[in-house]
């Protein structure tokens, strides 16, 4: 009985996809439901949802990865785990920006404050700003799906062995990025993958507890006769 659950056979399915889309001049999604149903399935979609059923199965009751295909989500978590274990893998810094993001310029000209507004996305991101500050763009998906939604990141990775601490990513914010656009960046950061604050979320902190320390004077409210 032929496997289902390999990489082989998938590959096979949709060369005769091809060959079918060809010869019988049909869409790429029907080629695909003729070649499974040639497999005795009713479709493509039919065999893939058997494929990840059996694979499903087998992960409860077996954590050997068996022959290829079997056990294929338990491989590849483990393969994850690894690379989160391993000691050769990069030191991560993912700096947020907002997704709406707008840079305001002001420039004097003739005499005259001129403002002007640049999208972040467009005028930076798309133009090498991350390369610039020795980091790449970065999307919220794969080893990256812990990442928030309405951001964009810029990841920028060191050596494991001098790994990134709060201080080196503070003071790469303040002379790198902050030097380039202002504090255009939100409070927070990550740390390989942890959640931390950076020096916007401290100076804020710092600036609440400067007014919160205040004494209350008479003079705060104004002073008035109380005859």
């Amino acid at each position: 009985m032929t496997d289902i659950t390999t990489d082989t056979f998938l590959s096979n399915l949709k060369k005769a996809a091809k060959s079918i889309k060809n010869t019988q001049n049909v869409s790429h999604s029907e080629a695909l439901d003729l070649a499974a149903i040639s497999y005795g399935f009713d479709s493509y979609h039919a065999l893939t949802a058997r494929r990840k059923r059996i694979n499903n199965e087998a992960n409860t009751p077996n954590a050997n990865l068996g022959t290829n295909g079997v056990n294929r989500q338990y491989a590849q978590a483990q393969g994850n785990r690894g690379k989160q274990l391993n000691p050769n893998q990069k030191s991560s810094l993912i700096i947020a920006f907002n997704d709406d993001l707008i840079i305001r310029r002001f420039d004097m000209v003739d005499g005259v404050v001129k403002s002007t507004a640049e999208n972040f996305k467009t005028e930076y991101l798309d133009k090498g700003f991350a390369e610039e500050i020795g980091g790449k763009f970065v999307l919220r998906k794969g080893d990256k799906s812990f990442l928030k939604h309405h951001y964009h990141y810029i990841e920028i990775l060191k050596d494991k062995t001098q790994p990134w601490t709060v201080e080196e990513a503070n003071k790469l914010l303040e002379e790198q990025v902050s030097d380039r656009i202002g504090k255009n960046y939100r409070e927070f950061m990550y740390i390989d993958g942890k959640l931390v604050r950076n020096h916007i979320s401290d100076e804020r902190e710092a600036e609440y507890n400067r007014y919160d320390d205040i004494q209350y004077h008479p003079a705060i409210d104004g002073y008035y006769d109380s005859y």
